[in-house]
């Protein structure tokens, strides 16, 4: 009994969570890819992220690709900081090394933290996105990290 209300509260909880204070973001995003995106916030505490990204580590598997996302946020009760995670999907090709002209077609997640600056419409944001390729070196690839700096409006 006590478990299950332990999960109910937890469940409350994640139902009244709002997300950040901005509607929409565009950013720049560096790590294991290089690469943009545009953010927007469909709800609250939901939000739809596009991404586009050039991988730059490892000669045998180069690849741009274009993500989509579908994204929660959750206030961690300190203005401007949230956490956020959710499912999406990536098709691209390689266009360097063994795998080039290769597709890229992947299912992935992200999850990250992020941090609104008061005062000025800036985001500094941390994610990770594992990816489980489908096709032409097909696999789980968790090694994708970034740092994105986000201007909101």
């Amino acid at each position: 009994m006590k478990r299950v209300l332990i999960i109910i509260s937890a469940l409350l909880i994640t139902l009244s969570a709002k997300g950040q204070d901005y509607e929409r973001a565009v950013s720049a995003r560096l790590g294991t890819s290089i690469g943009a995106s545009y953010k927007q916030f469909l709800t609250a505490g939901a939000a739809f992220e596009a991404m586009g990204s050039i991988d730059i580590i490892g000669k045998d598997d180069r690849k741009m690709t274009l993500s989509a996302y579908g994204e929660y946020h959750y206030n961690l009760g300190v203005d401007g900081l949230s956490v956020f995670g959710g499912p999406g999907a990536s098709f691209g090709l390689y266009v360097a090394g063994k795998y080039k002209d290769g597709a890229v077609l992947s299912i992935d997640l992200i999850s990250g933290i992020e941090y609104k600056l008061p005062d000025y419409p800036f985001i500094l944001a941390f994610d990770w996105n594992p990816q489980f390729q489908m096709v032409t070196n097909a696999g789980i690839k968790p090694a994708n990290f970034g740092l994105s700096l986000r201007y909101t409006f």
